[in-house]
């Protein structure tokens, strides 16, 4: 095996042993139906009431906790009316040329449903300098009588998914889930509401913590070898889209030694200075890259 490869495995094992050890969100299935009726969110807008399980799961990847998809259940109550309309809020981030989503498809009552797919936003990066990064905001309408169905299959600590998939015209198809225990919990809160919508209102949250800034890089502690002796940093192996740091000029492969003067040997490091540097100030950051040695600046 050759000194690159060695390296690429090395650090895939390193990668691999960090991301076991860091505390992970609970699993999809692990959360019950009161789980998400408590968690649900309730917020007024024009002529409407909006109950959403936006705040119940979201799955995290990577040293930094990027979120690449997500999927949740809103319910949009009418005023006057007291009309309830369902959908599946879907938001999706990825690299290259754009996917076009259209329609949906998922498993209905007895049958297979198709439905059209609402895009409520796209927002588009780099494409001047490099490869796109794109994230679609999209909406998959549901009807209540599905949704009724999928929790009445609800059984307390035997949650199940419910699939879906939603069809591009352009590049591959976005493959997802909810569980049936997410519809249950969205289905008691809004049935809490139409009841009785004062009592059903979500106690105000408690005052959040202080912001803590985050620079938006995942990474590796590297050491210095017989090749580079100087070289001790944390390795770039990936850059969040939109983060402080993609918008600094950081990329993968980098190795960034040094933050505003403070020296840098470890993600904890990195994340450390990033925690302490106040909003809206300027950090220098140095790092390595390639055979060069360049300086980058971040703002926060």
């Amino acid at each position: 095996m050759g000194r690159h490869s060695t390296y690429a495995a090395t650090a895939l094992i390193a990668a691999t042993l960090i991301t076991q050890a860091i505390a992970k969100d609970p699993d999809l299935l692990s959360l019950g139906a009161e789980h998400f009726a408590q968690t649900a969110s309730v917020s007024e807008e024009d002529h409407a009431t909006k109950i959403s399980t936006e705040r119940g799961y979201v799955e995290r990847r990577g040293l930094m906790g990027e979120v690449w998809h997500d999927e949740y259940l809103t319910a949009v109550i009418d005023r006057d009316s007291r009309q309830v309309s369902y959908r599946m809020d879907v938001s999706l981030t990825y690299r290259g040329g754009s996917r076009s989503y259209k329609t949906a498809e998922y498993r209905g009552i007895g049958r297979l449903e198709t439905v059209p797919v609402r895009v409520l936003k796209r927002v588009a990066i780099n494409c001047p300098t490099g490869e796109c990064t794109y994230t679609e905001y999209l909406a998959v309408p549901l009807d209540e009588a599905l949704l009724r169905h999928l929790a009445q299959g609800y059984v307390p600590g035997k949650s199940e998914l419910w699939s879906f998939r939603i069809l591009a015209k352009g590049g591959p198809d976005y493959r997802g889930s909810l569980s049936n225990a997410e519809v249950a919990g969205l289905l008691t809160k809004v049935d809490a509401y139409v009841q009785n919508p004062t009592a059903a209102q979500a106690p105000p949250p408690p005052p959040p913590p202080p912001a803590r800034l985050d620079f938006g890089i995942s990474g590796l502690a590297v050491s210095p070898n017989a090749e580079a002796p100087n070289r001790a940093g944390v390795l770039v192996v990936g850059v969040s889209p939109g983060s402080v740091a993609q918008k600094a000029g950081v990329i993968t492969g980098d190795i960034i030694y040094e933050f505003e003067g403070r020296a840098i040997r470890s993600p904890a490091d990195l994340q450390g200075a990033a925690a302490a540097s106040a909003a809206h100030s300027t950090a220098r950051i140095k790092l390595y890259r390639g055979t060069e040695v360049d300086t980058v600046e971040a703002h926060f």
